[in-house]
C-alpha cells in the first residue's frame, strides 16, 4: 500500500517550535509532534512550519500532499475589509505577502484533504473554501476543534504555564483580559458584543485596576499582543477574567484553563459553556459589566478561586490523556474517505 502524506502547514505567520508558551498554537504544536513521532507509517512535509528550524514557505511539499493539516488561529483576520476595501487588522505588508504565497504554492487541491485544527470558530470550513483558497476547489475539508477533545485542547496549556508559573499573593489588577475582539468578521459586523462589555470595564473599573493586552477596537491596550510567555507576569498579578464564546453557546475557549493557571477567576459571559463542562458555579456567570464589577467587589478573592479551582482539578486531564483523545480524533478524520 502506497504510503500516505501529511504536510503541515502554517498559511500565516511561520513558526518554528521548540518549546510551550511561546506561540498561541502551541498546544496543536506539541500534540503534532508526538503525533509524527509515533506515526511512522506516514510521510511528512512542512510548510512554513518546523521544530527547532527555520521555517520557510518552500512549497516543495505541496504538491505531493495527500493530506494538509493547517494548525489556525484567527485566519478570519485576514479577511476583514473596512468601506474602501482595506484590511482592518492585518498588516498590508504582511497581507500581501502570505495572500501571495498561498494562491502561487496552493495550486492545486482538488484531490487533497484538508485537516483545520481550530481555536475560533470564526475559522470554519466556509471561510476556507470561499475565501483563503478561494476558486480553488478542495476535495475535502475537515476541521478538529479544540473542543472535540474532553474539556478543550487547551487543558494543555493549564499543564504548560503551572510547569513554569511561580504562585503569587500579591494581585493589584481586578481584572485582565487578553485577546482580540470579534466586532467584525468577514462578512462585516459579527453579532459578538466583547467590544462593548470590555469598553464598560476598563471605563468603570479605571485604568490602574484593569489590564488589556491584545488588539480591540474600543478598549485602549496596555500590552500588544504577545506570547503566553511574555504575559504571564501581568496575568500573575491578576485576580478575574472574563471569558466569551462566539457562535456556538456550548463552546469552551482556552482563556478559562490559562486563567486558573495564572490563578485568575475566570468569569463567564451568559451562556459560555451552556452545557456545564467546565463551569461548574453559575456565580461565576454575569450578564454585564455591571455585575460582573459587583460580583468582584462583593466577593473573598481566595476563597472563591479555591473553590473554582478545586472543582476544575476534578475533572482536569492529563497530558497524556489529551493527547490520546487527540490521537484518535486526529486518525478518525485522516481515515475518512
Amino acid at each position: 500500500m502506497e504510503r500516505r502524506k501529511i504536510t503541515i502547514a502554517r498559511l500565516r505567520s511561520g513558526v518554528n517550535y521548540k518549546k510551550p508558551l511561546d506561540h498561541i498554537i502551541d498546544s496543536f504544536c506539541y500534540l503534532l509532534k508526538r503525533f509524527q513521532s509515533r506515526h511512522e507509517e506516514f510521510d511528512y512535509g512542512v510548510y512554513n512550519y518546523n521544530y527547532d528550524k527555520a521555517h520557510r514557505r518552500n512549497p516543495e511539499h505541496i504538491p505531493n500532499s495527500d493530506i494538509i493539516i493547517i494548525p489556525s488561529e484567527n485566519e478570519f483576520h485576514y479577511h476583514i475589509k473596512n468601506k474602501e476595501g482595506k484590511s482592518t487588522y492585518i498588516d498590508p505588508k504582511n497581507l500581501e505577502k502570505s495572500d501571495t504565497a498561498i494562491k502561487e504554492h496552493f495550486v492545486d487541491l482538488k484531490d487533497k484533504h484538508i485537516i483545520i485544527l481550530r481555536s475560533d470558530r470564526g475559522d470554519d470550513e466556509n471561510l476556507y473554501r470561499n475565501y483563503t483558497f478561494k476558486d480553488k476547489p478542495i476535495r475535502k475539508v475537515s476541521i478538529l476543534d479544540e473542543t472535540d477533545i474532553p474539556g478543550n485542547i487547551h487543558q494543555l496549556k493549564y499543564h504548560f504555564i503551572k510547569d513554569e508559573i511561580k504562585s503569587n499573593d500579591v494581585r493589584p489588577f481586578l481584572f485582565t483580559y487578553w485577546g482580540t475582539d470579534k466586532r467584525n468578521d468577514q462578512n462585516g459586523k459579527s453579532g459578538d458584543n466583547r467590544h462593548d462589555i470590555l469598553k464598560q470595564l476598563q471605563v468603570g473599573m479605571g485604568n490602574y485596576h484593569t489590564r488589556f493586552i491584545g488588539r480591540f477596537s474600543t478598549v485602549k491596550r496596555d500590552m500588544k499582543p504577545d506570547t503566553m510567555r511574555n504575559i504571564m507576569p501581568i496575568l500573575n498579578q491578576s485576580r478575574y477574567t472574563l471569558c466569551f464564546n462566539w457562535k456556538d453557546n456550548k463552546a469552551t475557549t482556552s482563556r478559562y484553563h490559562e486563567a486558573l493557571a495564572c490563578g485568575i477567576i475566570p468569569m463567564v459571559y451568559k451562556d459560555y459553556d451552556s452545557t456545564g463542562i467546565l463551569v461548574k458555579d453559575d456565580w461565576q456567570r454575569v450578564e454585564s459589566a455591571e455585575e460582573l464589577d459587583e460580583k468582584i467587589m462583593s466577593a473573598n478573592y481566595l476563597n472563591k478561586y479555591k473553590e473554582i479551582y478545586y472543582t476544575y482539578k476534578q475533572s482536569l486531564l492529563t497530558k497524556n490523556q489529551i493527547y490520546d483523545s487527540f490521537e484518535s480524533k486526529l486518525l478518525e478524520i485522516i481515515n475518512e474517505n
